[in-house]
């Protein structure tokens, strides 16, 4: 029977013991769920979606979307591994990932760590280039090795370290740089779907339930700062303008509808001086930040120009597209009084600029391709700053009117001076394809006969200056067509009422249905003289206008916009529009370090006064710097403030009899996890070490806490007991010796730590983190059914 009985038993053991090692190998205590490990990094897929109006074209996020698949399939293989196992997987995951991104994308396997490679030429393009980026090689590659490290840093909270329900931290990192470049918020409906998948993560990885809430309140803060930032301090804020004094202008690199930021920069109540000007000639002059020239998708946007393939601002240029035979000379001193801008105003066909102050380094500036404009790759126009241009510009008039009437326009073209390229004027022809009908019929009405481009331009200028359109700067709010796309565009030309925006729109848009290349100037009018000569500017005079490339002529400006000068002025007689130049007015020629004469031929009219209304957005100064380091302080601050608030709530609790054992207990609790102590876990088949009590889990804590600690939690612990069993229940606690163990069992641990760890268990204390390690049942293993 001896036999017998150590022949059935033996198997049994034998069998438990390998299913032991079994269940240790495949369930390690420290294993994270594998849905969590699924589930940290799209957090950061989703938010970056918001990174599209910084780059263009979404190659670079599904590229991402397969880094990111490679990483969670290399930690799920090695989830039940040992935790440095599983740091040195995704370390190496992510650099092989990372090299082979830049092998497909035809750069050396370093190039995304070379600062003379693809990271080089990436950080250049950021540095020189307004949003969005082009999506060359390069930039696709470092946009994808960021997203893939992005995703890694989530993986490393979900299934290193673990605290998984912090995964979603980068993904509202993620969140927050759009806001930041462009001065707008992430779209809702990424907000929203990041939300879901944090809220999802949350939901999986915080155990116990009571911990589910100081980390929702924490990742809720986390999300409101990271979408409502740029929401409630943008770039562009209209309200900051009257306490800086800075004015942003409506142009901003890589943000588009500049067109209707700049209508609602005319409807703001207050006016301030932007900058002022002298001319050469004594004339008043227009001038212009930058030009809109593609409307291929229904909306006015610069084209994106490549600054890093462009000549610094402190050297000369050929005016492209200028003929110098028909334009006046525009040469104007220009100092900067309140303008906070990315672009220089000049004249339209600037060859060269000079600076004339010591705080505007040219060597930050940058010709825009073929538009003759410059802008910033540092820093905005700083207040003060005085520089000179040398210029032209070519206005439609009587003077182009005789030289077209004669038949004499279009044989001068491209004599004597730079045309633009084939692929520009494609550009500037460009229309949807599912442009309205009435536009281009419209045109074709109002063109009539007209003889040529320059004939069938001026009958469009002079059918738009007609009584029978009305210059209005609340009638397209007020029903709902503000804006400068082909549907607007449509709208307005049957209700025709509106301003700048919509008169310079349509025009430039009936011009390409009738064949003829147009873009759209934004600018300054001319601004109202001083005694003294100079003309002053203010945001009042913001204005836009179209230039249609005529043949023989080059970029010719029109004014279609009916009393123009009336608006920005509070007097209501009308001003002449601006006329064309006499012919003998030459360009300065690259090389030539001054103007060989001024002419006198006269430019656009000057307005008479200043404007009784007008602001543009300005700039984000000092307030709305201190705004966001208030945001920043408060989001720092906000998990000690909760610790704090808990703390004395619980204490609170003790005080009044309400459970105070329980209270206390939970008090302790987290007092131990914020010194950075967890409990033991429980042995295998110890219901009584595994239990939910506070005895229990005192005994998984006695190992790693220092002695003088325990005694105040074996208070804590009686008391307890006492509060649950004993006859009288809570009132059986001795309530001021409860307090006593409390506050001195915080005294015992702070010093058992470092200065250093004291800090961080008030300041981030880890105790609001929902990771179960240092829960009453310790960490959580997943058991087989």
């Amino acid at each position: 029977m001896s036999g017998v009985s150590t022949r059935s038993s033996a198997p049994p053991s034998s069998s438990r013991s390998d299913a032991g090692r079994a269940t240790a190998r495949e369930d390690r205590p420290d294993s994270p769920n594998p849905w969590v490990v699924a589930l940290a990094p799209v957090p950061v897929l989703i938010a970056a979606l918001a990174m599209r109006p910084l780059v263009q074209g979404v190659a670079w996020w599904v590229s991402g979307i397969l880094v990111v698949a490679v990483l969670v399939g290399t930690m799920l293989a090695v989830r039940r591994r040992a935790p440095g196992v599983r740091f040195v997987a995704l370390v190496a995951a992510l650099v092989v990932c990372s090299c082979a991104a830049a092998v497909v994308n035809d750069v050396q396997p370093l190039g995304w760590l070379d600062k003379d490679g693809a990271l080089g030429e990436t950080l250049a393009a950021i540095r020189l280039n307004p949003a969005p980026l082009p999506q060359t090689d390069s930039i696709r590659l470092i946009v994808t090795v960021a997203i893939g490290w992005v995703a890694g840093v989530s993986l490393f909270l979900a299934a290193v370290a673990p605290t998984a329900a912090l995964a979603a931290v980068p993904a509202l990192v993620i969140l927050i740089v759009p806001g930041i470049v462009t001065g707008a918020p992430a779209a809702p409906g990424l907000v929203i779907a990041t939300a879901i998948a944090f809220l999802a993560l949350l939901w999986l990885s915080v155990r116990p339930v009571q911990r589910a809430l100081p980390a929702a309140v924490v990742g809720a803060i986390g999300l409101v700062v990271a979408v409502g930032l740029p929401a409630i301090v943008p770039l562009n804020a209209s309200w900051l303008s009257g306490v800086t004094g800075a004015i942003q202008s409506p142009v901003q690199p890589g943000r588009p509808g500049t067109l209707l930021n700049l209508g609602k920069d005319l409807r703001q109540p207050n006016e301030l001086e932007v900058f002022r000007y002298r001319s050469s000639d004594g004339q008043p002059e227009y001038l212009k930040l930058a030009d809109l020239d593609e409307f291929g998708t229904g909306d006015w946007v610069p084209t994106t120009t490549d600054a890093s393939k462009s000549d610094t601002a402190d050297q000369q240029q050929w005016a492209v597209g200028v003929n110098p035979r028909l334009s006046t000379r525009g040469d104007v001193t220009v100092r900067i009084t309140g303008l906070s801008s990315n672009y220089l105003p000049v004249p339209s066909g600037a060859v060269s600029i000079e600076s004339r102050s010591t705080n505007l380094d040219l060597s930050q500036w940058r010709w825009m391709g073929e538009s003759s404009t410059v802008r910033s790759t540092g820093p905005a126009t700083p207040r003060g700053s005085t520089y000179e241009v040398y210029g032209a510009s070519t206005w439609s008039g009587e003077y182009l009117d005789a030289i077209a009437e004669s038949g004499l326009l279009g044989r001068a073209d491209g004599r004597g001076y730079a045309t633009p390229s084939a692929n520009q004027l494609r550009t500037d022809r460009a229309l949807p394809d599912d442009l309205p009908k009435s536009i281009a019929s419209t045109a074709q009405r109002v063109a009539g006969s007209a003889g040529s481009d320059y004939q069938e331009a001026r009958a469009l200028e002079q059918w738009f200056r007609s009584d029978l359109f009305t210059y209005s700067e609340t009638a397209p709010v007020e029903q709902g067509y503000d804006g400068d796309s082909m549907d607007v565009v449509a709208k307005f030309l049957q209700v025709r009422e509106g301003y700048c925006v919509h008169f310079s729109s349509a025009m430039a848009v009936m011009a390409r249905t009738l064949g003829i290349p147009s873009r759209i100037a934004v600018g300054y009018r001319a601004g109202t003289t001083q005694a003294d000569g100079e003309y002053t500017v203010s945001n009042r005079q913001l204005h836009s206008w179209p230039e249609l490339y005529i043949k023989g002529a080059g970029w010719v400006a029109f004014e279609p916009t009916p009393d123009s000068d009336q608006a920005a002025q509070s007097s209501t007689e009308a001003t002449s529009t601006p006329s064309a130049a006499a012919p003998e007015t030459p360009l300065p020629a690259p090389g030539q370090s001054a103007p060989a004469e001024s002419s006198a031929t006269p430019t656009p009219t000057a307005s008479a006064a200043p404007g009784a209304a007008g602001s543009t957005g300005g700039g984000n100064g000092p307030l709305g710097l201190a705004v966001g380091i208030v945001l920043a302080l408060a989001l720092l601050v906000s998990p000690s403030v909760v610790r704090a608030v808990r703390r004395r709530s619980r204490l609170g609790a003790v005080r009044s009899g309400r459970a105070p054992a329980v209270n206390a207990w939970r008090e302790v609790l987290d007092d131990v996890a914020d010194h950075g102590y967890a409990p033991g876990l429980a042995p295998p088949g110890d219901a009584a070490a595994a239990a939910r009590t506070a005895r229990a889990v005192l005994g998984r804590l006695r190992p790693s806490l220092p002695i003088a600690v325990l005694p105040h939690l074996d208070a804590v612990v009686d008391a307890v007991d006492r509060e649950r069993f004993a006859a009288g229940g809570a009132a059986a606690v001795d309530v001021d010796a409860l307090l006593v163990a409390v506050q001195e069992a915080r005294v015992a641990l702070d010093a058992s730590v470092s200065s250093a760890r004291v800090v961080r268990s008030r300041v981030l204390p880890p105790s609001l983190l929902p990771s179960s390690a240092w829960s009453h049942e310790g960490r959580r293993t997943r058991r087989p059914a």
